[in-house]
């Protein structure tokens, strides 16, 4: 799918010129050959994101486009002049007082980062707040209602992240969109219960988090047969954490909806090309022999990820591994030249791209042969709807998601 970037449009004043954003929007889904539904959505996120315009546009005019294809889109808002610390302080007082702009909860939250809380080193992400409040709302009257106010916000249901960071004199809001059809599985509106969430990491007993799968699941109210099933995918996944480096912090945590439930895996972790090498070169066979099964595949293709493709490229060559096969098998949004953006893979389109490959005669080979078999006997794979995986430099997120059986 080729990758497409709209014309850029200069916000001054809604009326005038909304017609000519909505003329872009028709052509971009035009472009990138976006179905009638899928076009639906993005305009309801593109009429979210023009009330959030219509309080910024207050101060300072901004800059919009679209960028994406018809699998993961976003909608970016970027605007020139950041606000001095004296303009902060009277902008805030007076949103305070109500005179400035009526927002209020979540979308408030929005306008506030974008023209007063700036973020000043790390990007604020909506799926990192939407985790802190997950934790905290059952302790922190605060969170119980910032989680109310998100689970009223189109925009949040909406969007699949929203980021927002600041570089020199600029300002930036990237809105994603993902249209994956696994996460019709698990829509925000359809969330019935969440689970506490467990942390694990350097210097944190692996088998000792594992005791607790038994408590997690209860807590979901699955039946026998898909909570047997949501321990095997947990195991599973504190299985290839323990393969990874051990410098890494992750929080897990599992969602039942009304016909599914998933896992979900939040880490931050570091590799570099000496650890790499360090735990390859420990290996008989200079390989990453202990590469066995799909989760351990899934988890060495997040290491090269952080490793980057020119040092992944070259441990390939010097140690003779196959992994980037794989690796690069399953991706469905990743751009050359945009590492702002990340990586994402989907087991499904994994899936898919094995098929075509064992299902002609040239391209057949053992290694993809043995992929195809690996994959039929996985039992994550044979419970699991799907597995997305994004990689973002050293942050990782994992969403296995699965029907109710």
């Amino acid at each position: 799918m080729d990758y497409i970037i709209s014309e850029h449009v200069k916000i001054r004043n809604i009326n005038d010129d909304i017609n000519r954003l909505y003329d872009i929007l028709s052509d971009y889904g035009d472009d990138i050959g976006l179905k009638d539904k899928e076009y639906l959505k993005l305009r309801l996120l593109t009429e979210e994101v023009l009330r959030l315009v219509k309080q910024i546009i207050v101060t300072r005019s901004v800059e919009l486009w679209y960028e994406g294809n018809s699998r993961v889109s976003r909608i970016i808002l970027e605007s020139e002049a950041v606000l001095d610390d004296r303009k902060k302080v009277e902008l805030g007082s007076l949103s305070t007082s109500g005179t400035v702009y009526e927002e209020k909860g979540f979308f408030r939250k929005l306008i506030d980062l974008f023209l007063i809380d700036t973020p000043q080193e790390d990007t604020w992400s909506l799926k990192e707040y939407e985790r802190q409040i997950k934790a905290k709302r059952e302790e922190d009257k605060y969170s119980l209602e910032a989680w109310d106010d998100l689970e009223r916000s189109l925009v949040s249901n909406l969007a699949d992240d929203i980021e927002i960071s600041t570089s020199k004199d600029v300002i930036k809001m990237v809105v994603t969109k993902d249209f994956t059809g696994s996460l019709s599985y698990i829509p925000s509106y359809a969330l019935e219960k969440t689970s506490r969430q467990i942390f694990v990491g350097s210097g944190k007993d692996i088998i000792a988090e594992l005791e607790k799968a038994d408590d997690i699941i209860e807590e979901l109210s699955l039946d026998n047969k898909n909570a047997i099933h949501a321990k095997l995918i947990f195991e599973e996944t504190l299985g290839m954490l323990k393969g990874m480096t051990d410098n890494y912090k992750a929080v897990i945590w599992l969602e039942k909806y009304k016909k599914s439930y998933c896992l979900k895996f939040v880490a931050k972790t570091q590799m570099d090309y000496g650890k790499k090498q360090e735990l390859l070169s420990v290996s008989t066979d200079k390989k990453n022999s202990s590469i066995k099964g799909v989760m351990d595949k899934i988890g060495d293709m997040i290491q090269n990820e952080i490793l980057g493709y020119e040092n992944a490229t070259k441990m390939a060559q010097e140690y003779g591994g196959v992994y980037l096969d794989y690796n690069a098998m399953g991706r469905y949004s990743s751009v050359e030249g945009l590492p702002e953006y990340g990586m994402m893979w989907s087991l499904n389109d994994y899936r898919e791209c094995l098929d075509d490959i064992n299902g002609g005669d040239s391209s057949v080979t053992e290694d993809s042969k043995f992929a195809w078999d690996e994959l039929e006997k996985s039992i994550v794979a044979n419970i699991a709807n799907d597995i997305l995986v994004g990689v973002k430099g050293d942050n990782i997120e994992m969403t296995i998601i699965c029907k109710m059986k």
